[in-house]
């Protein structure tokens, strides 16, 4: 029987050099070589597709994926399609075992989410409406098999304070929708940095709502550098204080 202490060998979102913006000890023969120093029981290897034509990476990077590896999964940490604000993700996610749908653009604009000109092309209220809206949406059309680090880009608007009950509420269609269509929600260890403190201090009621609700919770460390593999601190602070067991996650 896997035990809790085993969720924590499950690494679901790795970055290799391929990124443009990991550390160059990021190939992914030193992570597979990382994950067996440490006992990983399994990790998936998920570089970015912000664009179609970053599609190559993961071609790239399956032929570099040796069969002896069973351990090692073929991901995508995917971008849904800003532009096209359809559902629909920016490229195929044929052949690819583990999909996670993320958000870096803002809806309906080329704006990355740490770019503070957001504010000089749409009301923050009208990107927090698009964006729930967008996410339905992406969890319906793309079906991916989990969103990543959700809530980052709606963090960055200065009238999402903390994840009070309005904001759960919205997150509460969210994650129905999650739990019809079977896709899982990403605790991601690096979420807590692009937060604000009271953000930070209240995002665990998101998980509150995914437990409640019966959506599966996967662990992702976000890693670019090979220490932070299956090193997860905020993480385990938010499923100690959840009280989030082995049935409430993929793995």
């Amino acid at each position: 029987m896997i035990q809790l202490s085993d969720l924590f060998l499950y690494d679901s979102h790795i970055h290799t050099t391929y990124s443009g913006h990991s550390h160059p000890e990021m190939s992914v023969e030193a992570i597979i070589q990382e994950a067996s120093r440490k006992h990983m029981i399994q990790i998936a290897i998920t570089e970015h597709v912000f664009f179609e034509s970053d599609q190559s990476k993961i071609a790239t990077i399956a032929n570099q994926i040796p069969p002896s590896a069973e351990n090692v999964v073929l991901g995508v940490e995917m971008d849904a399609d800003a532009e096209a604000l359809d559902g629909t993700l920016v490229g195929s996610t044929e052949g690819i075992d583990w999909v996670i749908a993320s958000f870096h653009r803002f809806p309906g604009t080329s704006i990355w989410w740490h770019d503070g000109d957001f504010q000089d092309v749409k009301e923050e209220k009208t990107i927090y409406r698009e964006w729930f809206e967008w996410v339905h949406k992406v969890i319906e059309v793309g079906r991916p098999d989990a969103l990543g680090h959700l809530g980052v880009m709606i963090c960055q608007l200065s009238i999402v304070e903390e994840f009070d009950e309005p904001i759960l509420q919205d997150f509460r269609e969210i994650l129905r929708s999650c739990r019809e269509h079977g896709v899982a929600l990403e605790l991601n260890e690096g979420t807590h940095k692009k937060m604000r403190p009271s953000q930070k201090d209240t995002y665990y009621r998101v998980f509150q709502l995914a437990k409640k609700e019966k959506v599966k919770i996967v662990l992702g460390s976000d890693a670019h550098s090979l220490p932070q593999i299956g090193r997860y601190v905020w993480a385990r602070e938010i499923i100690d204080r959840v009280g989030i067991e082995m049935k409430d996650c993929v793995a």
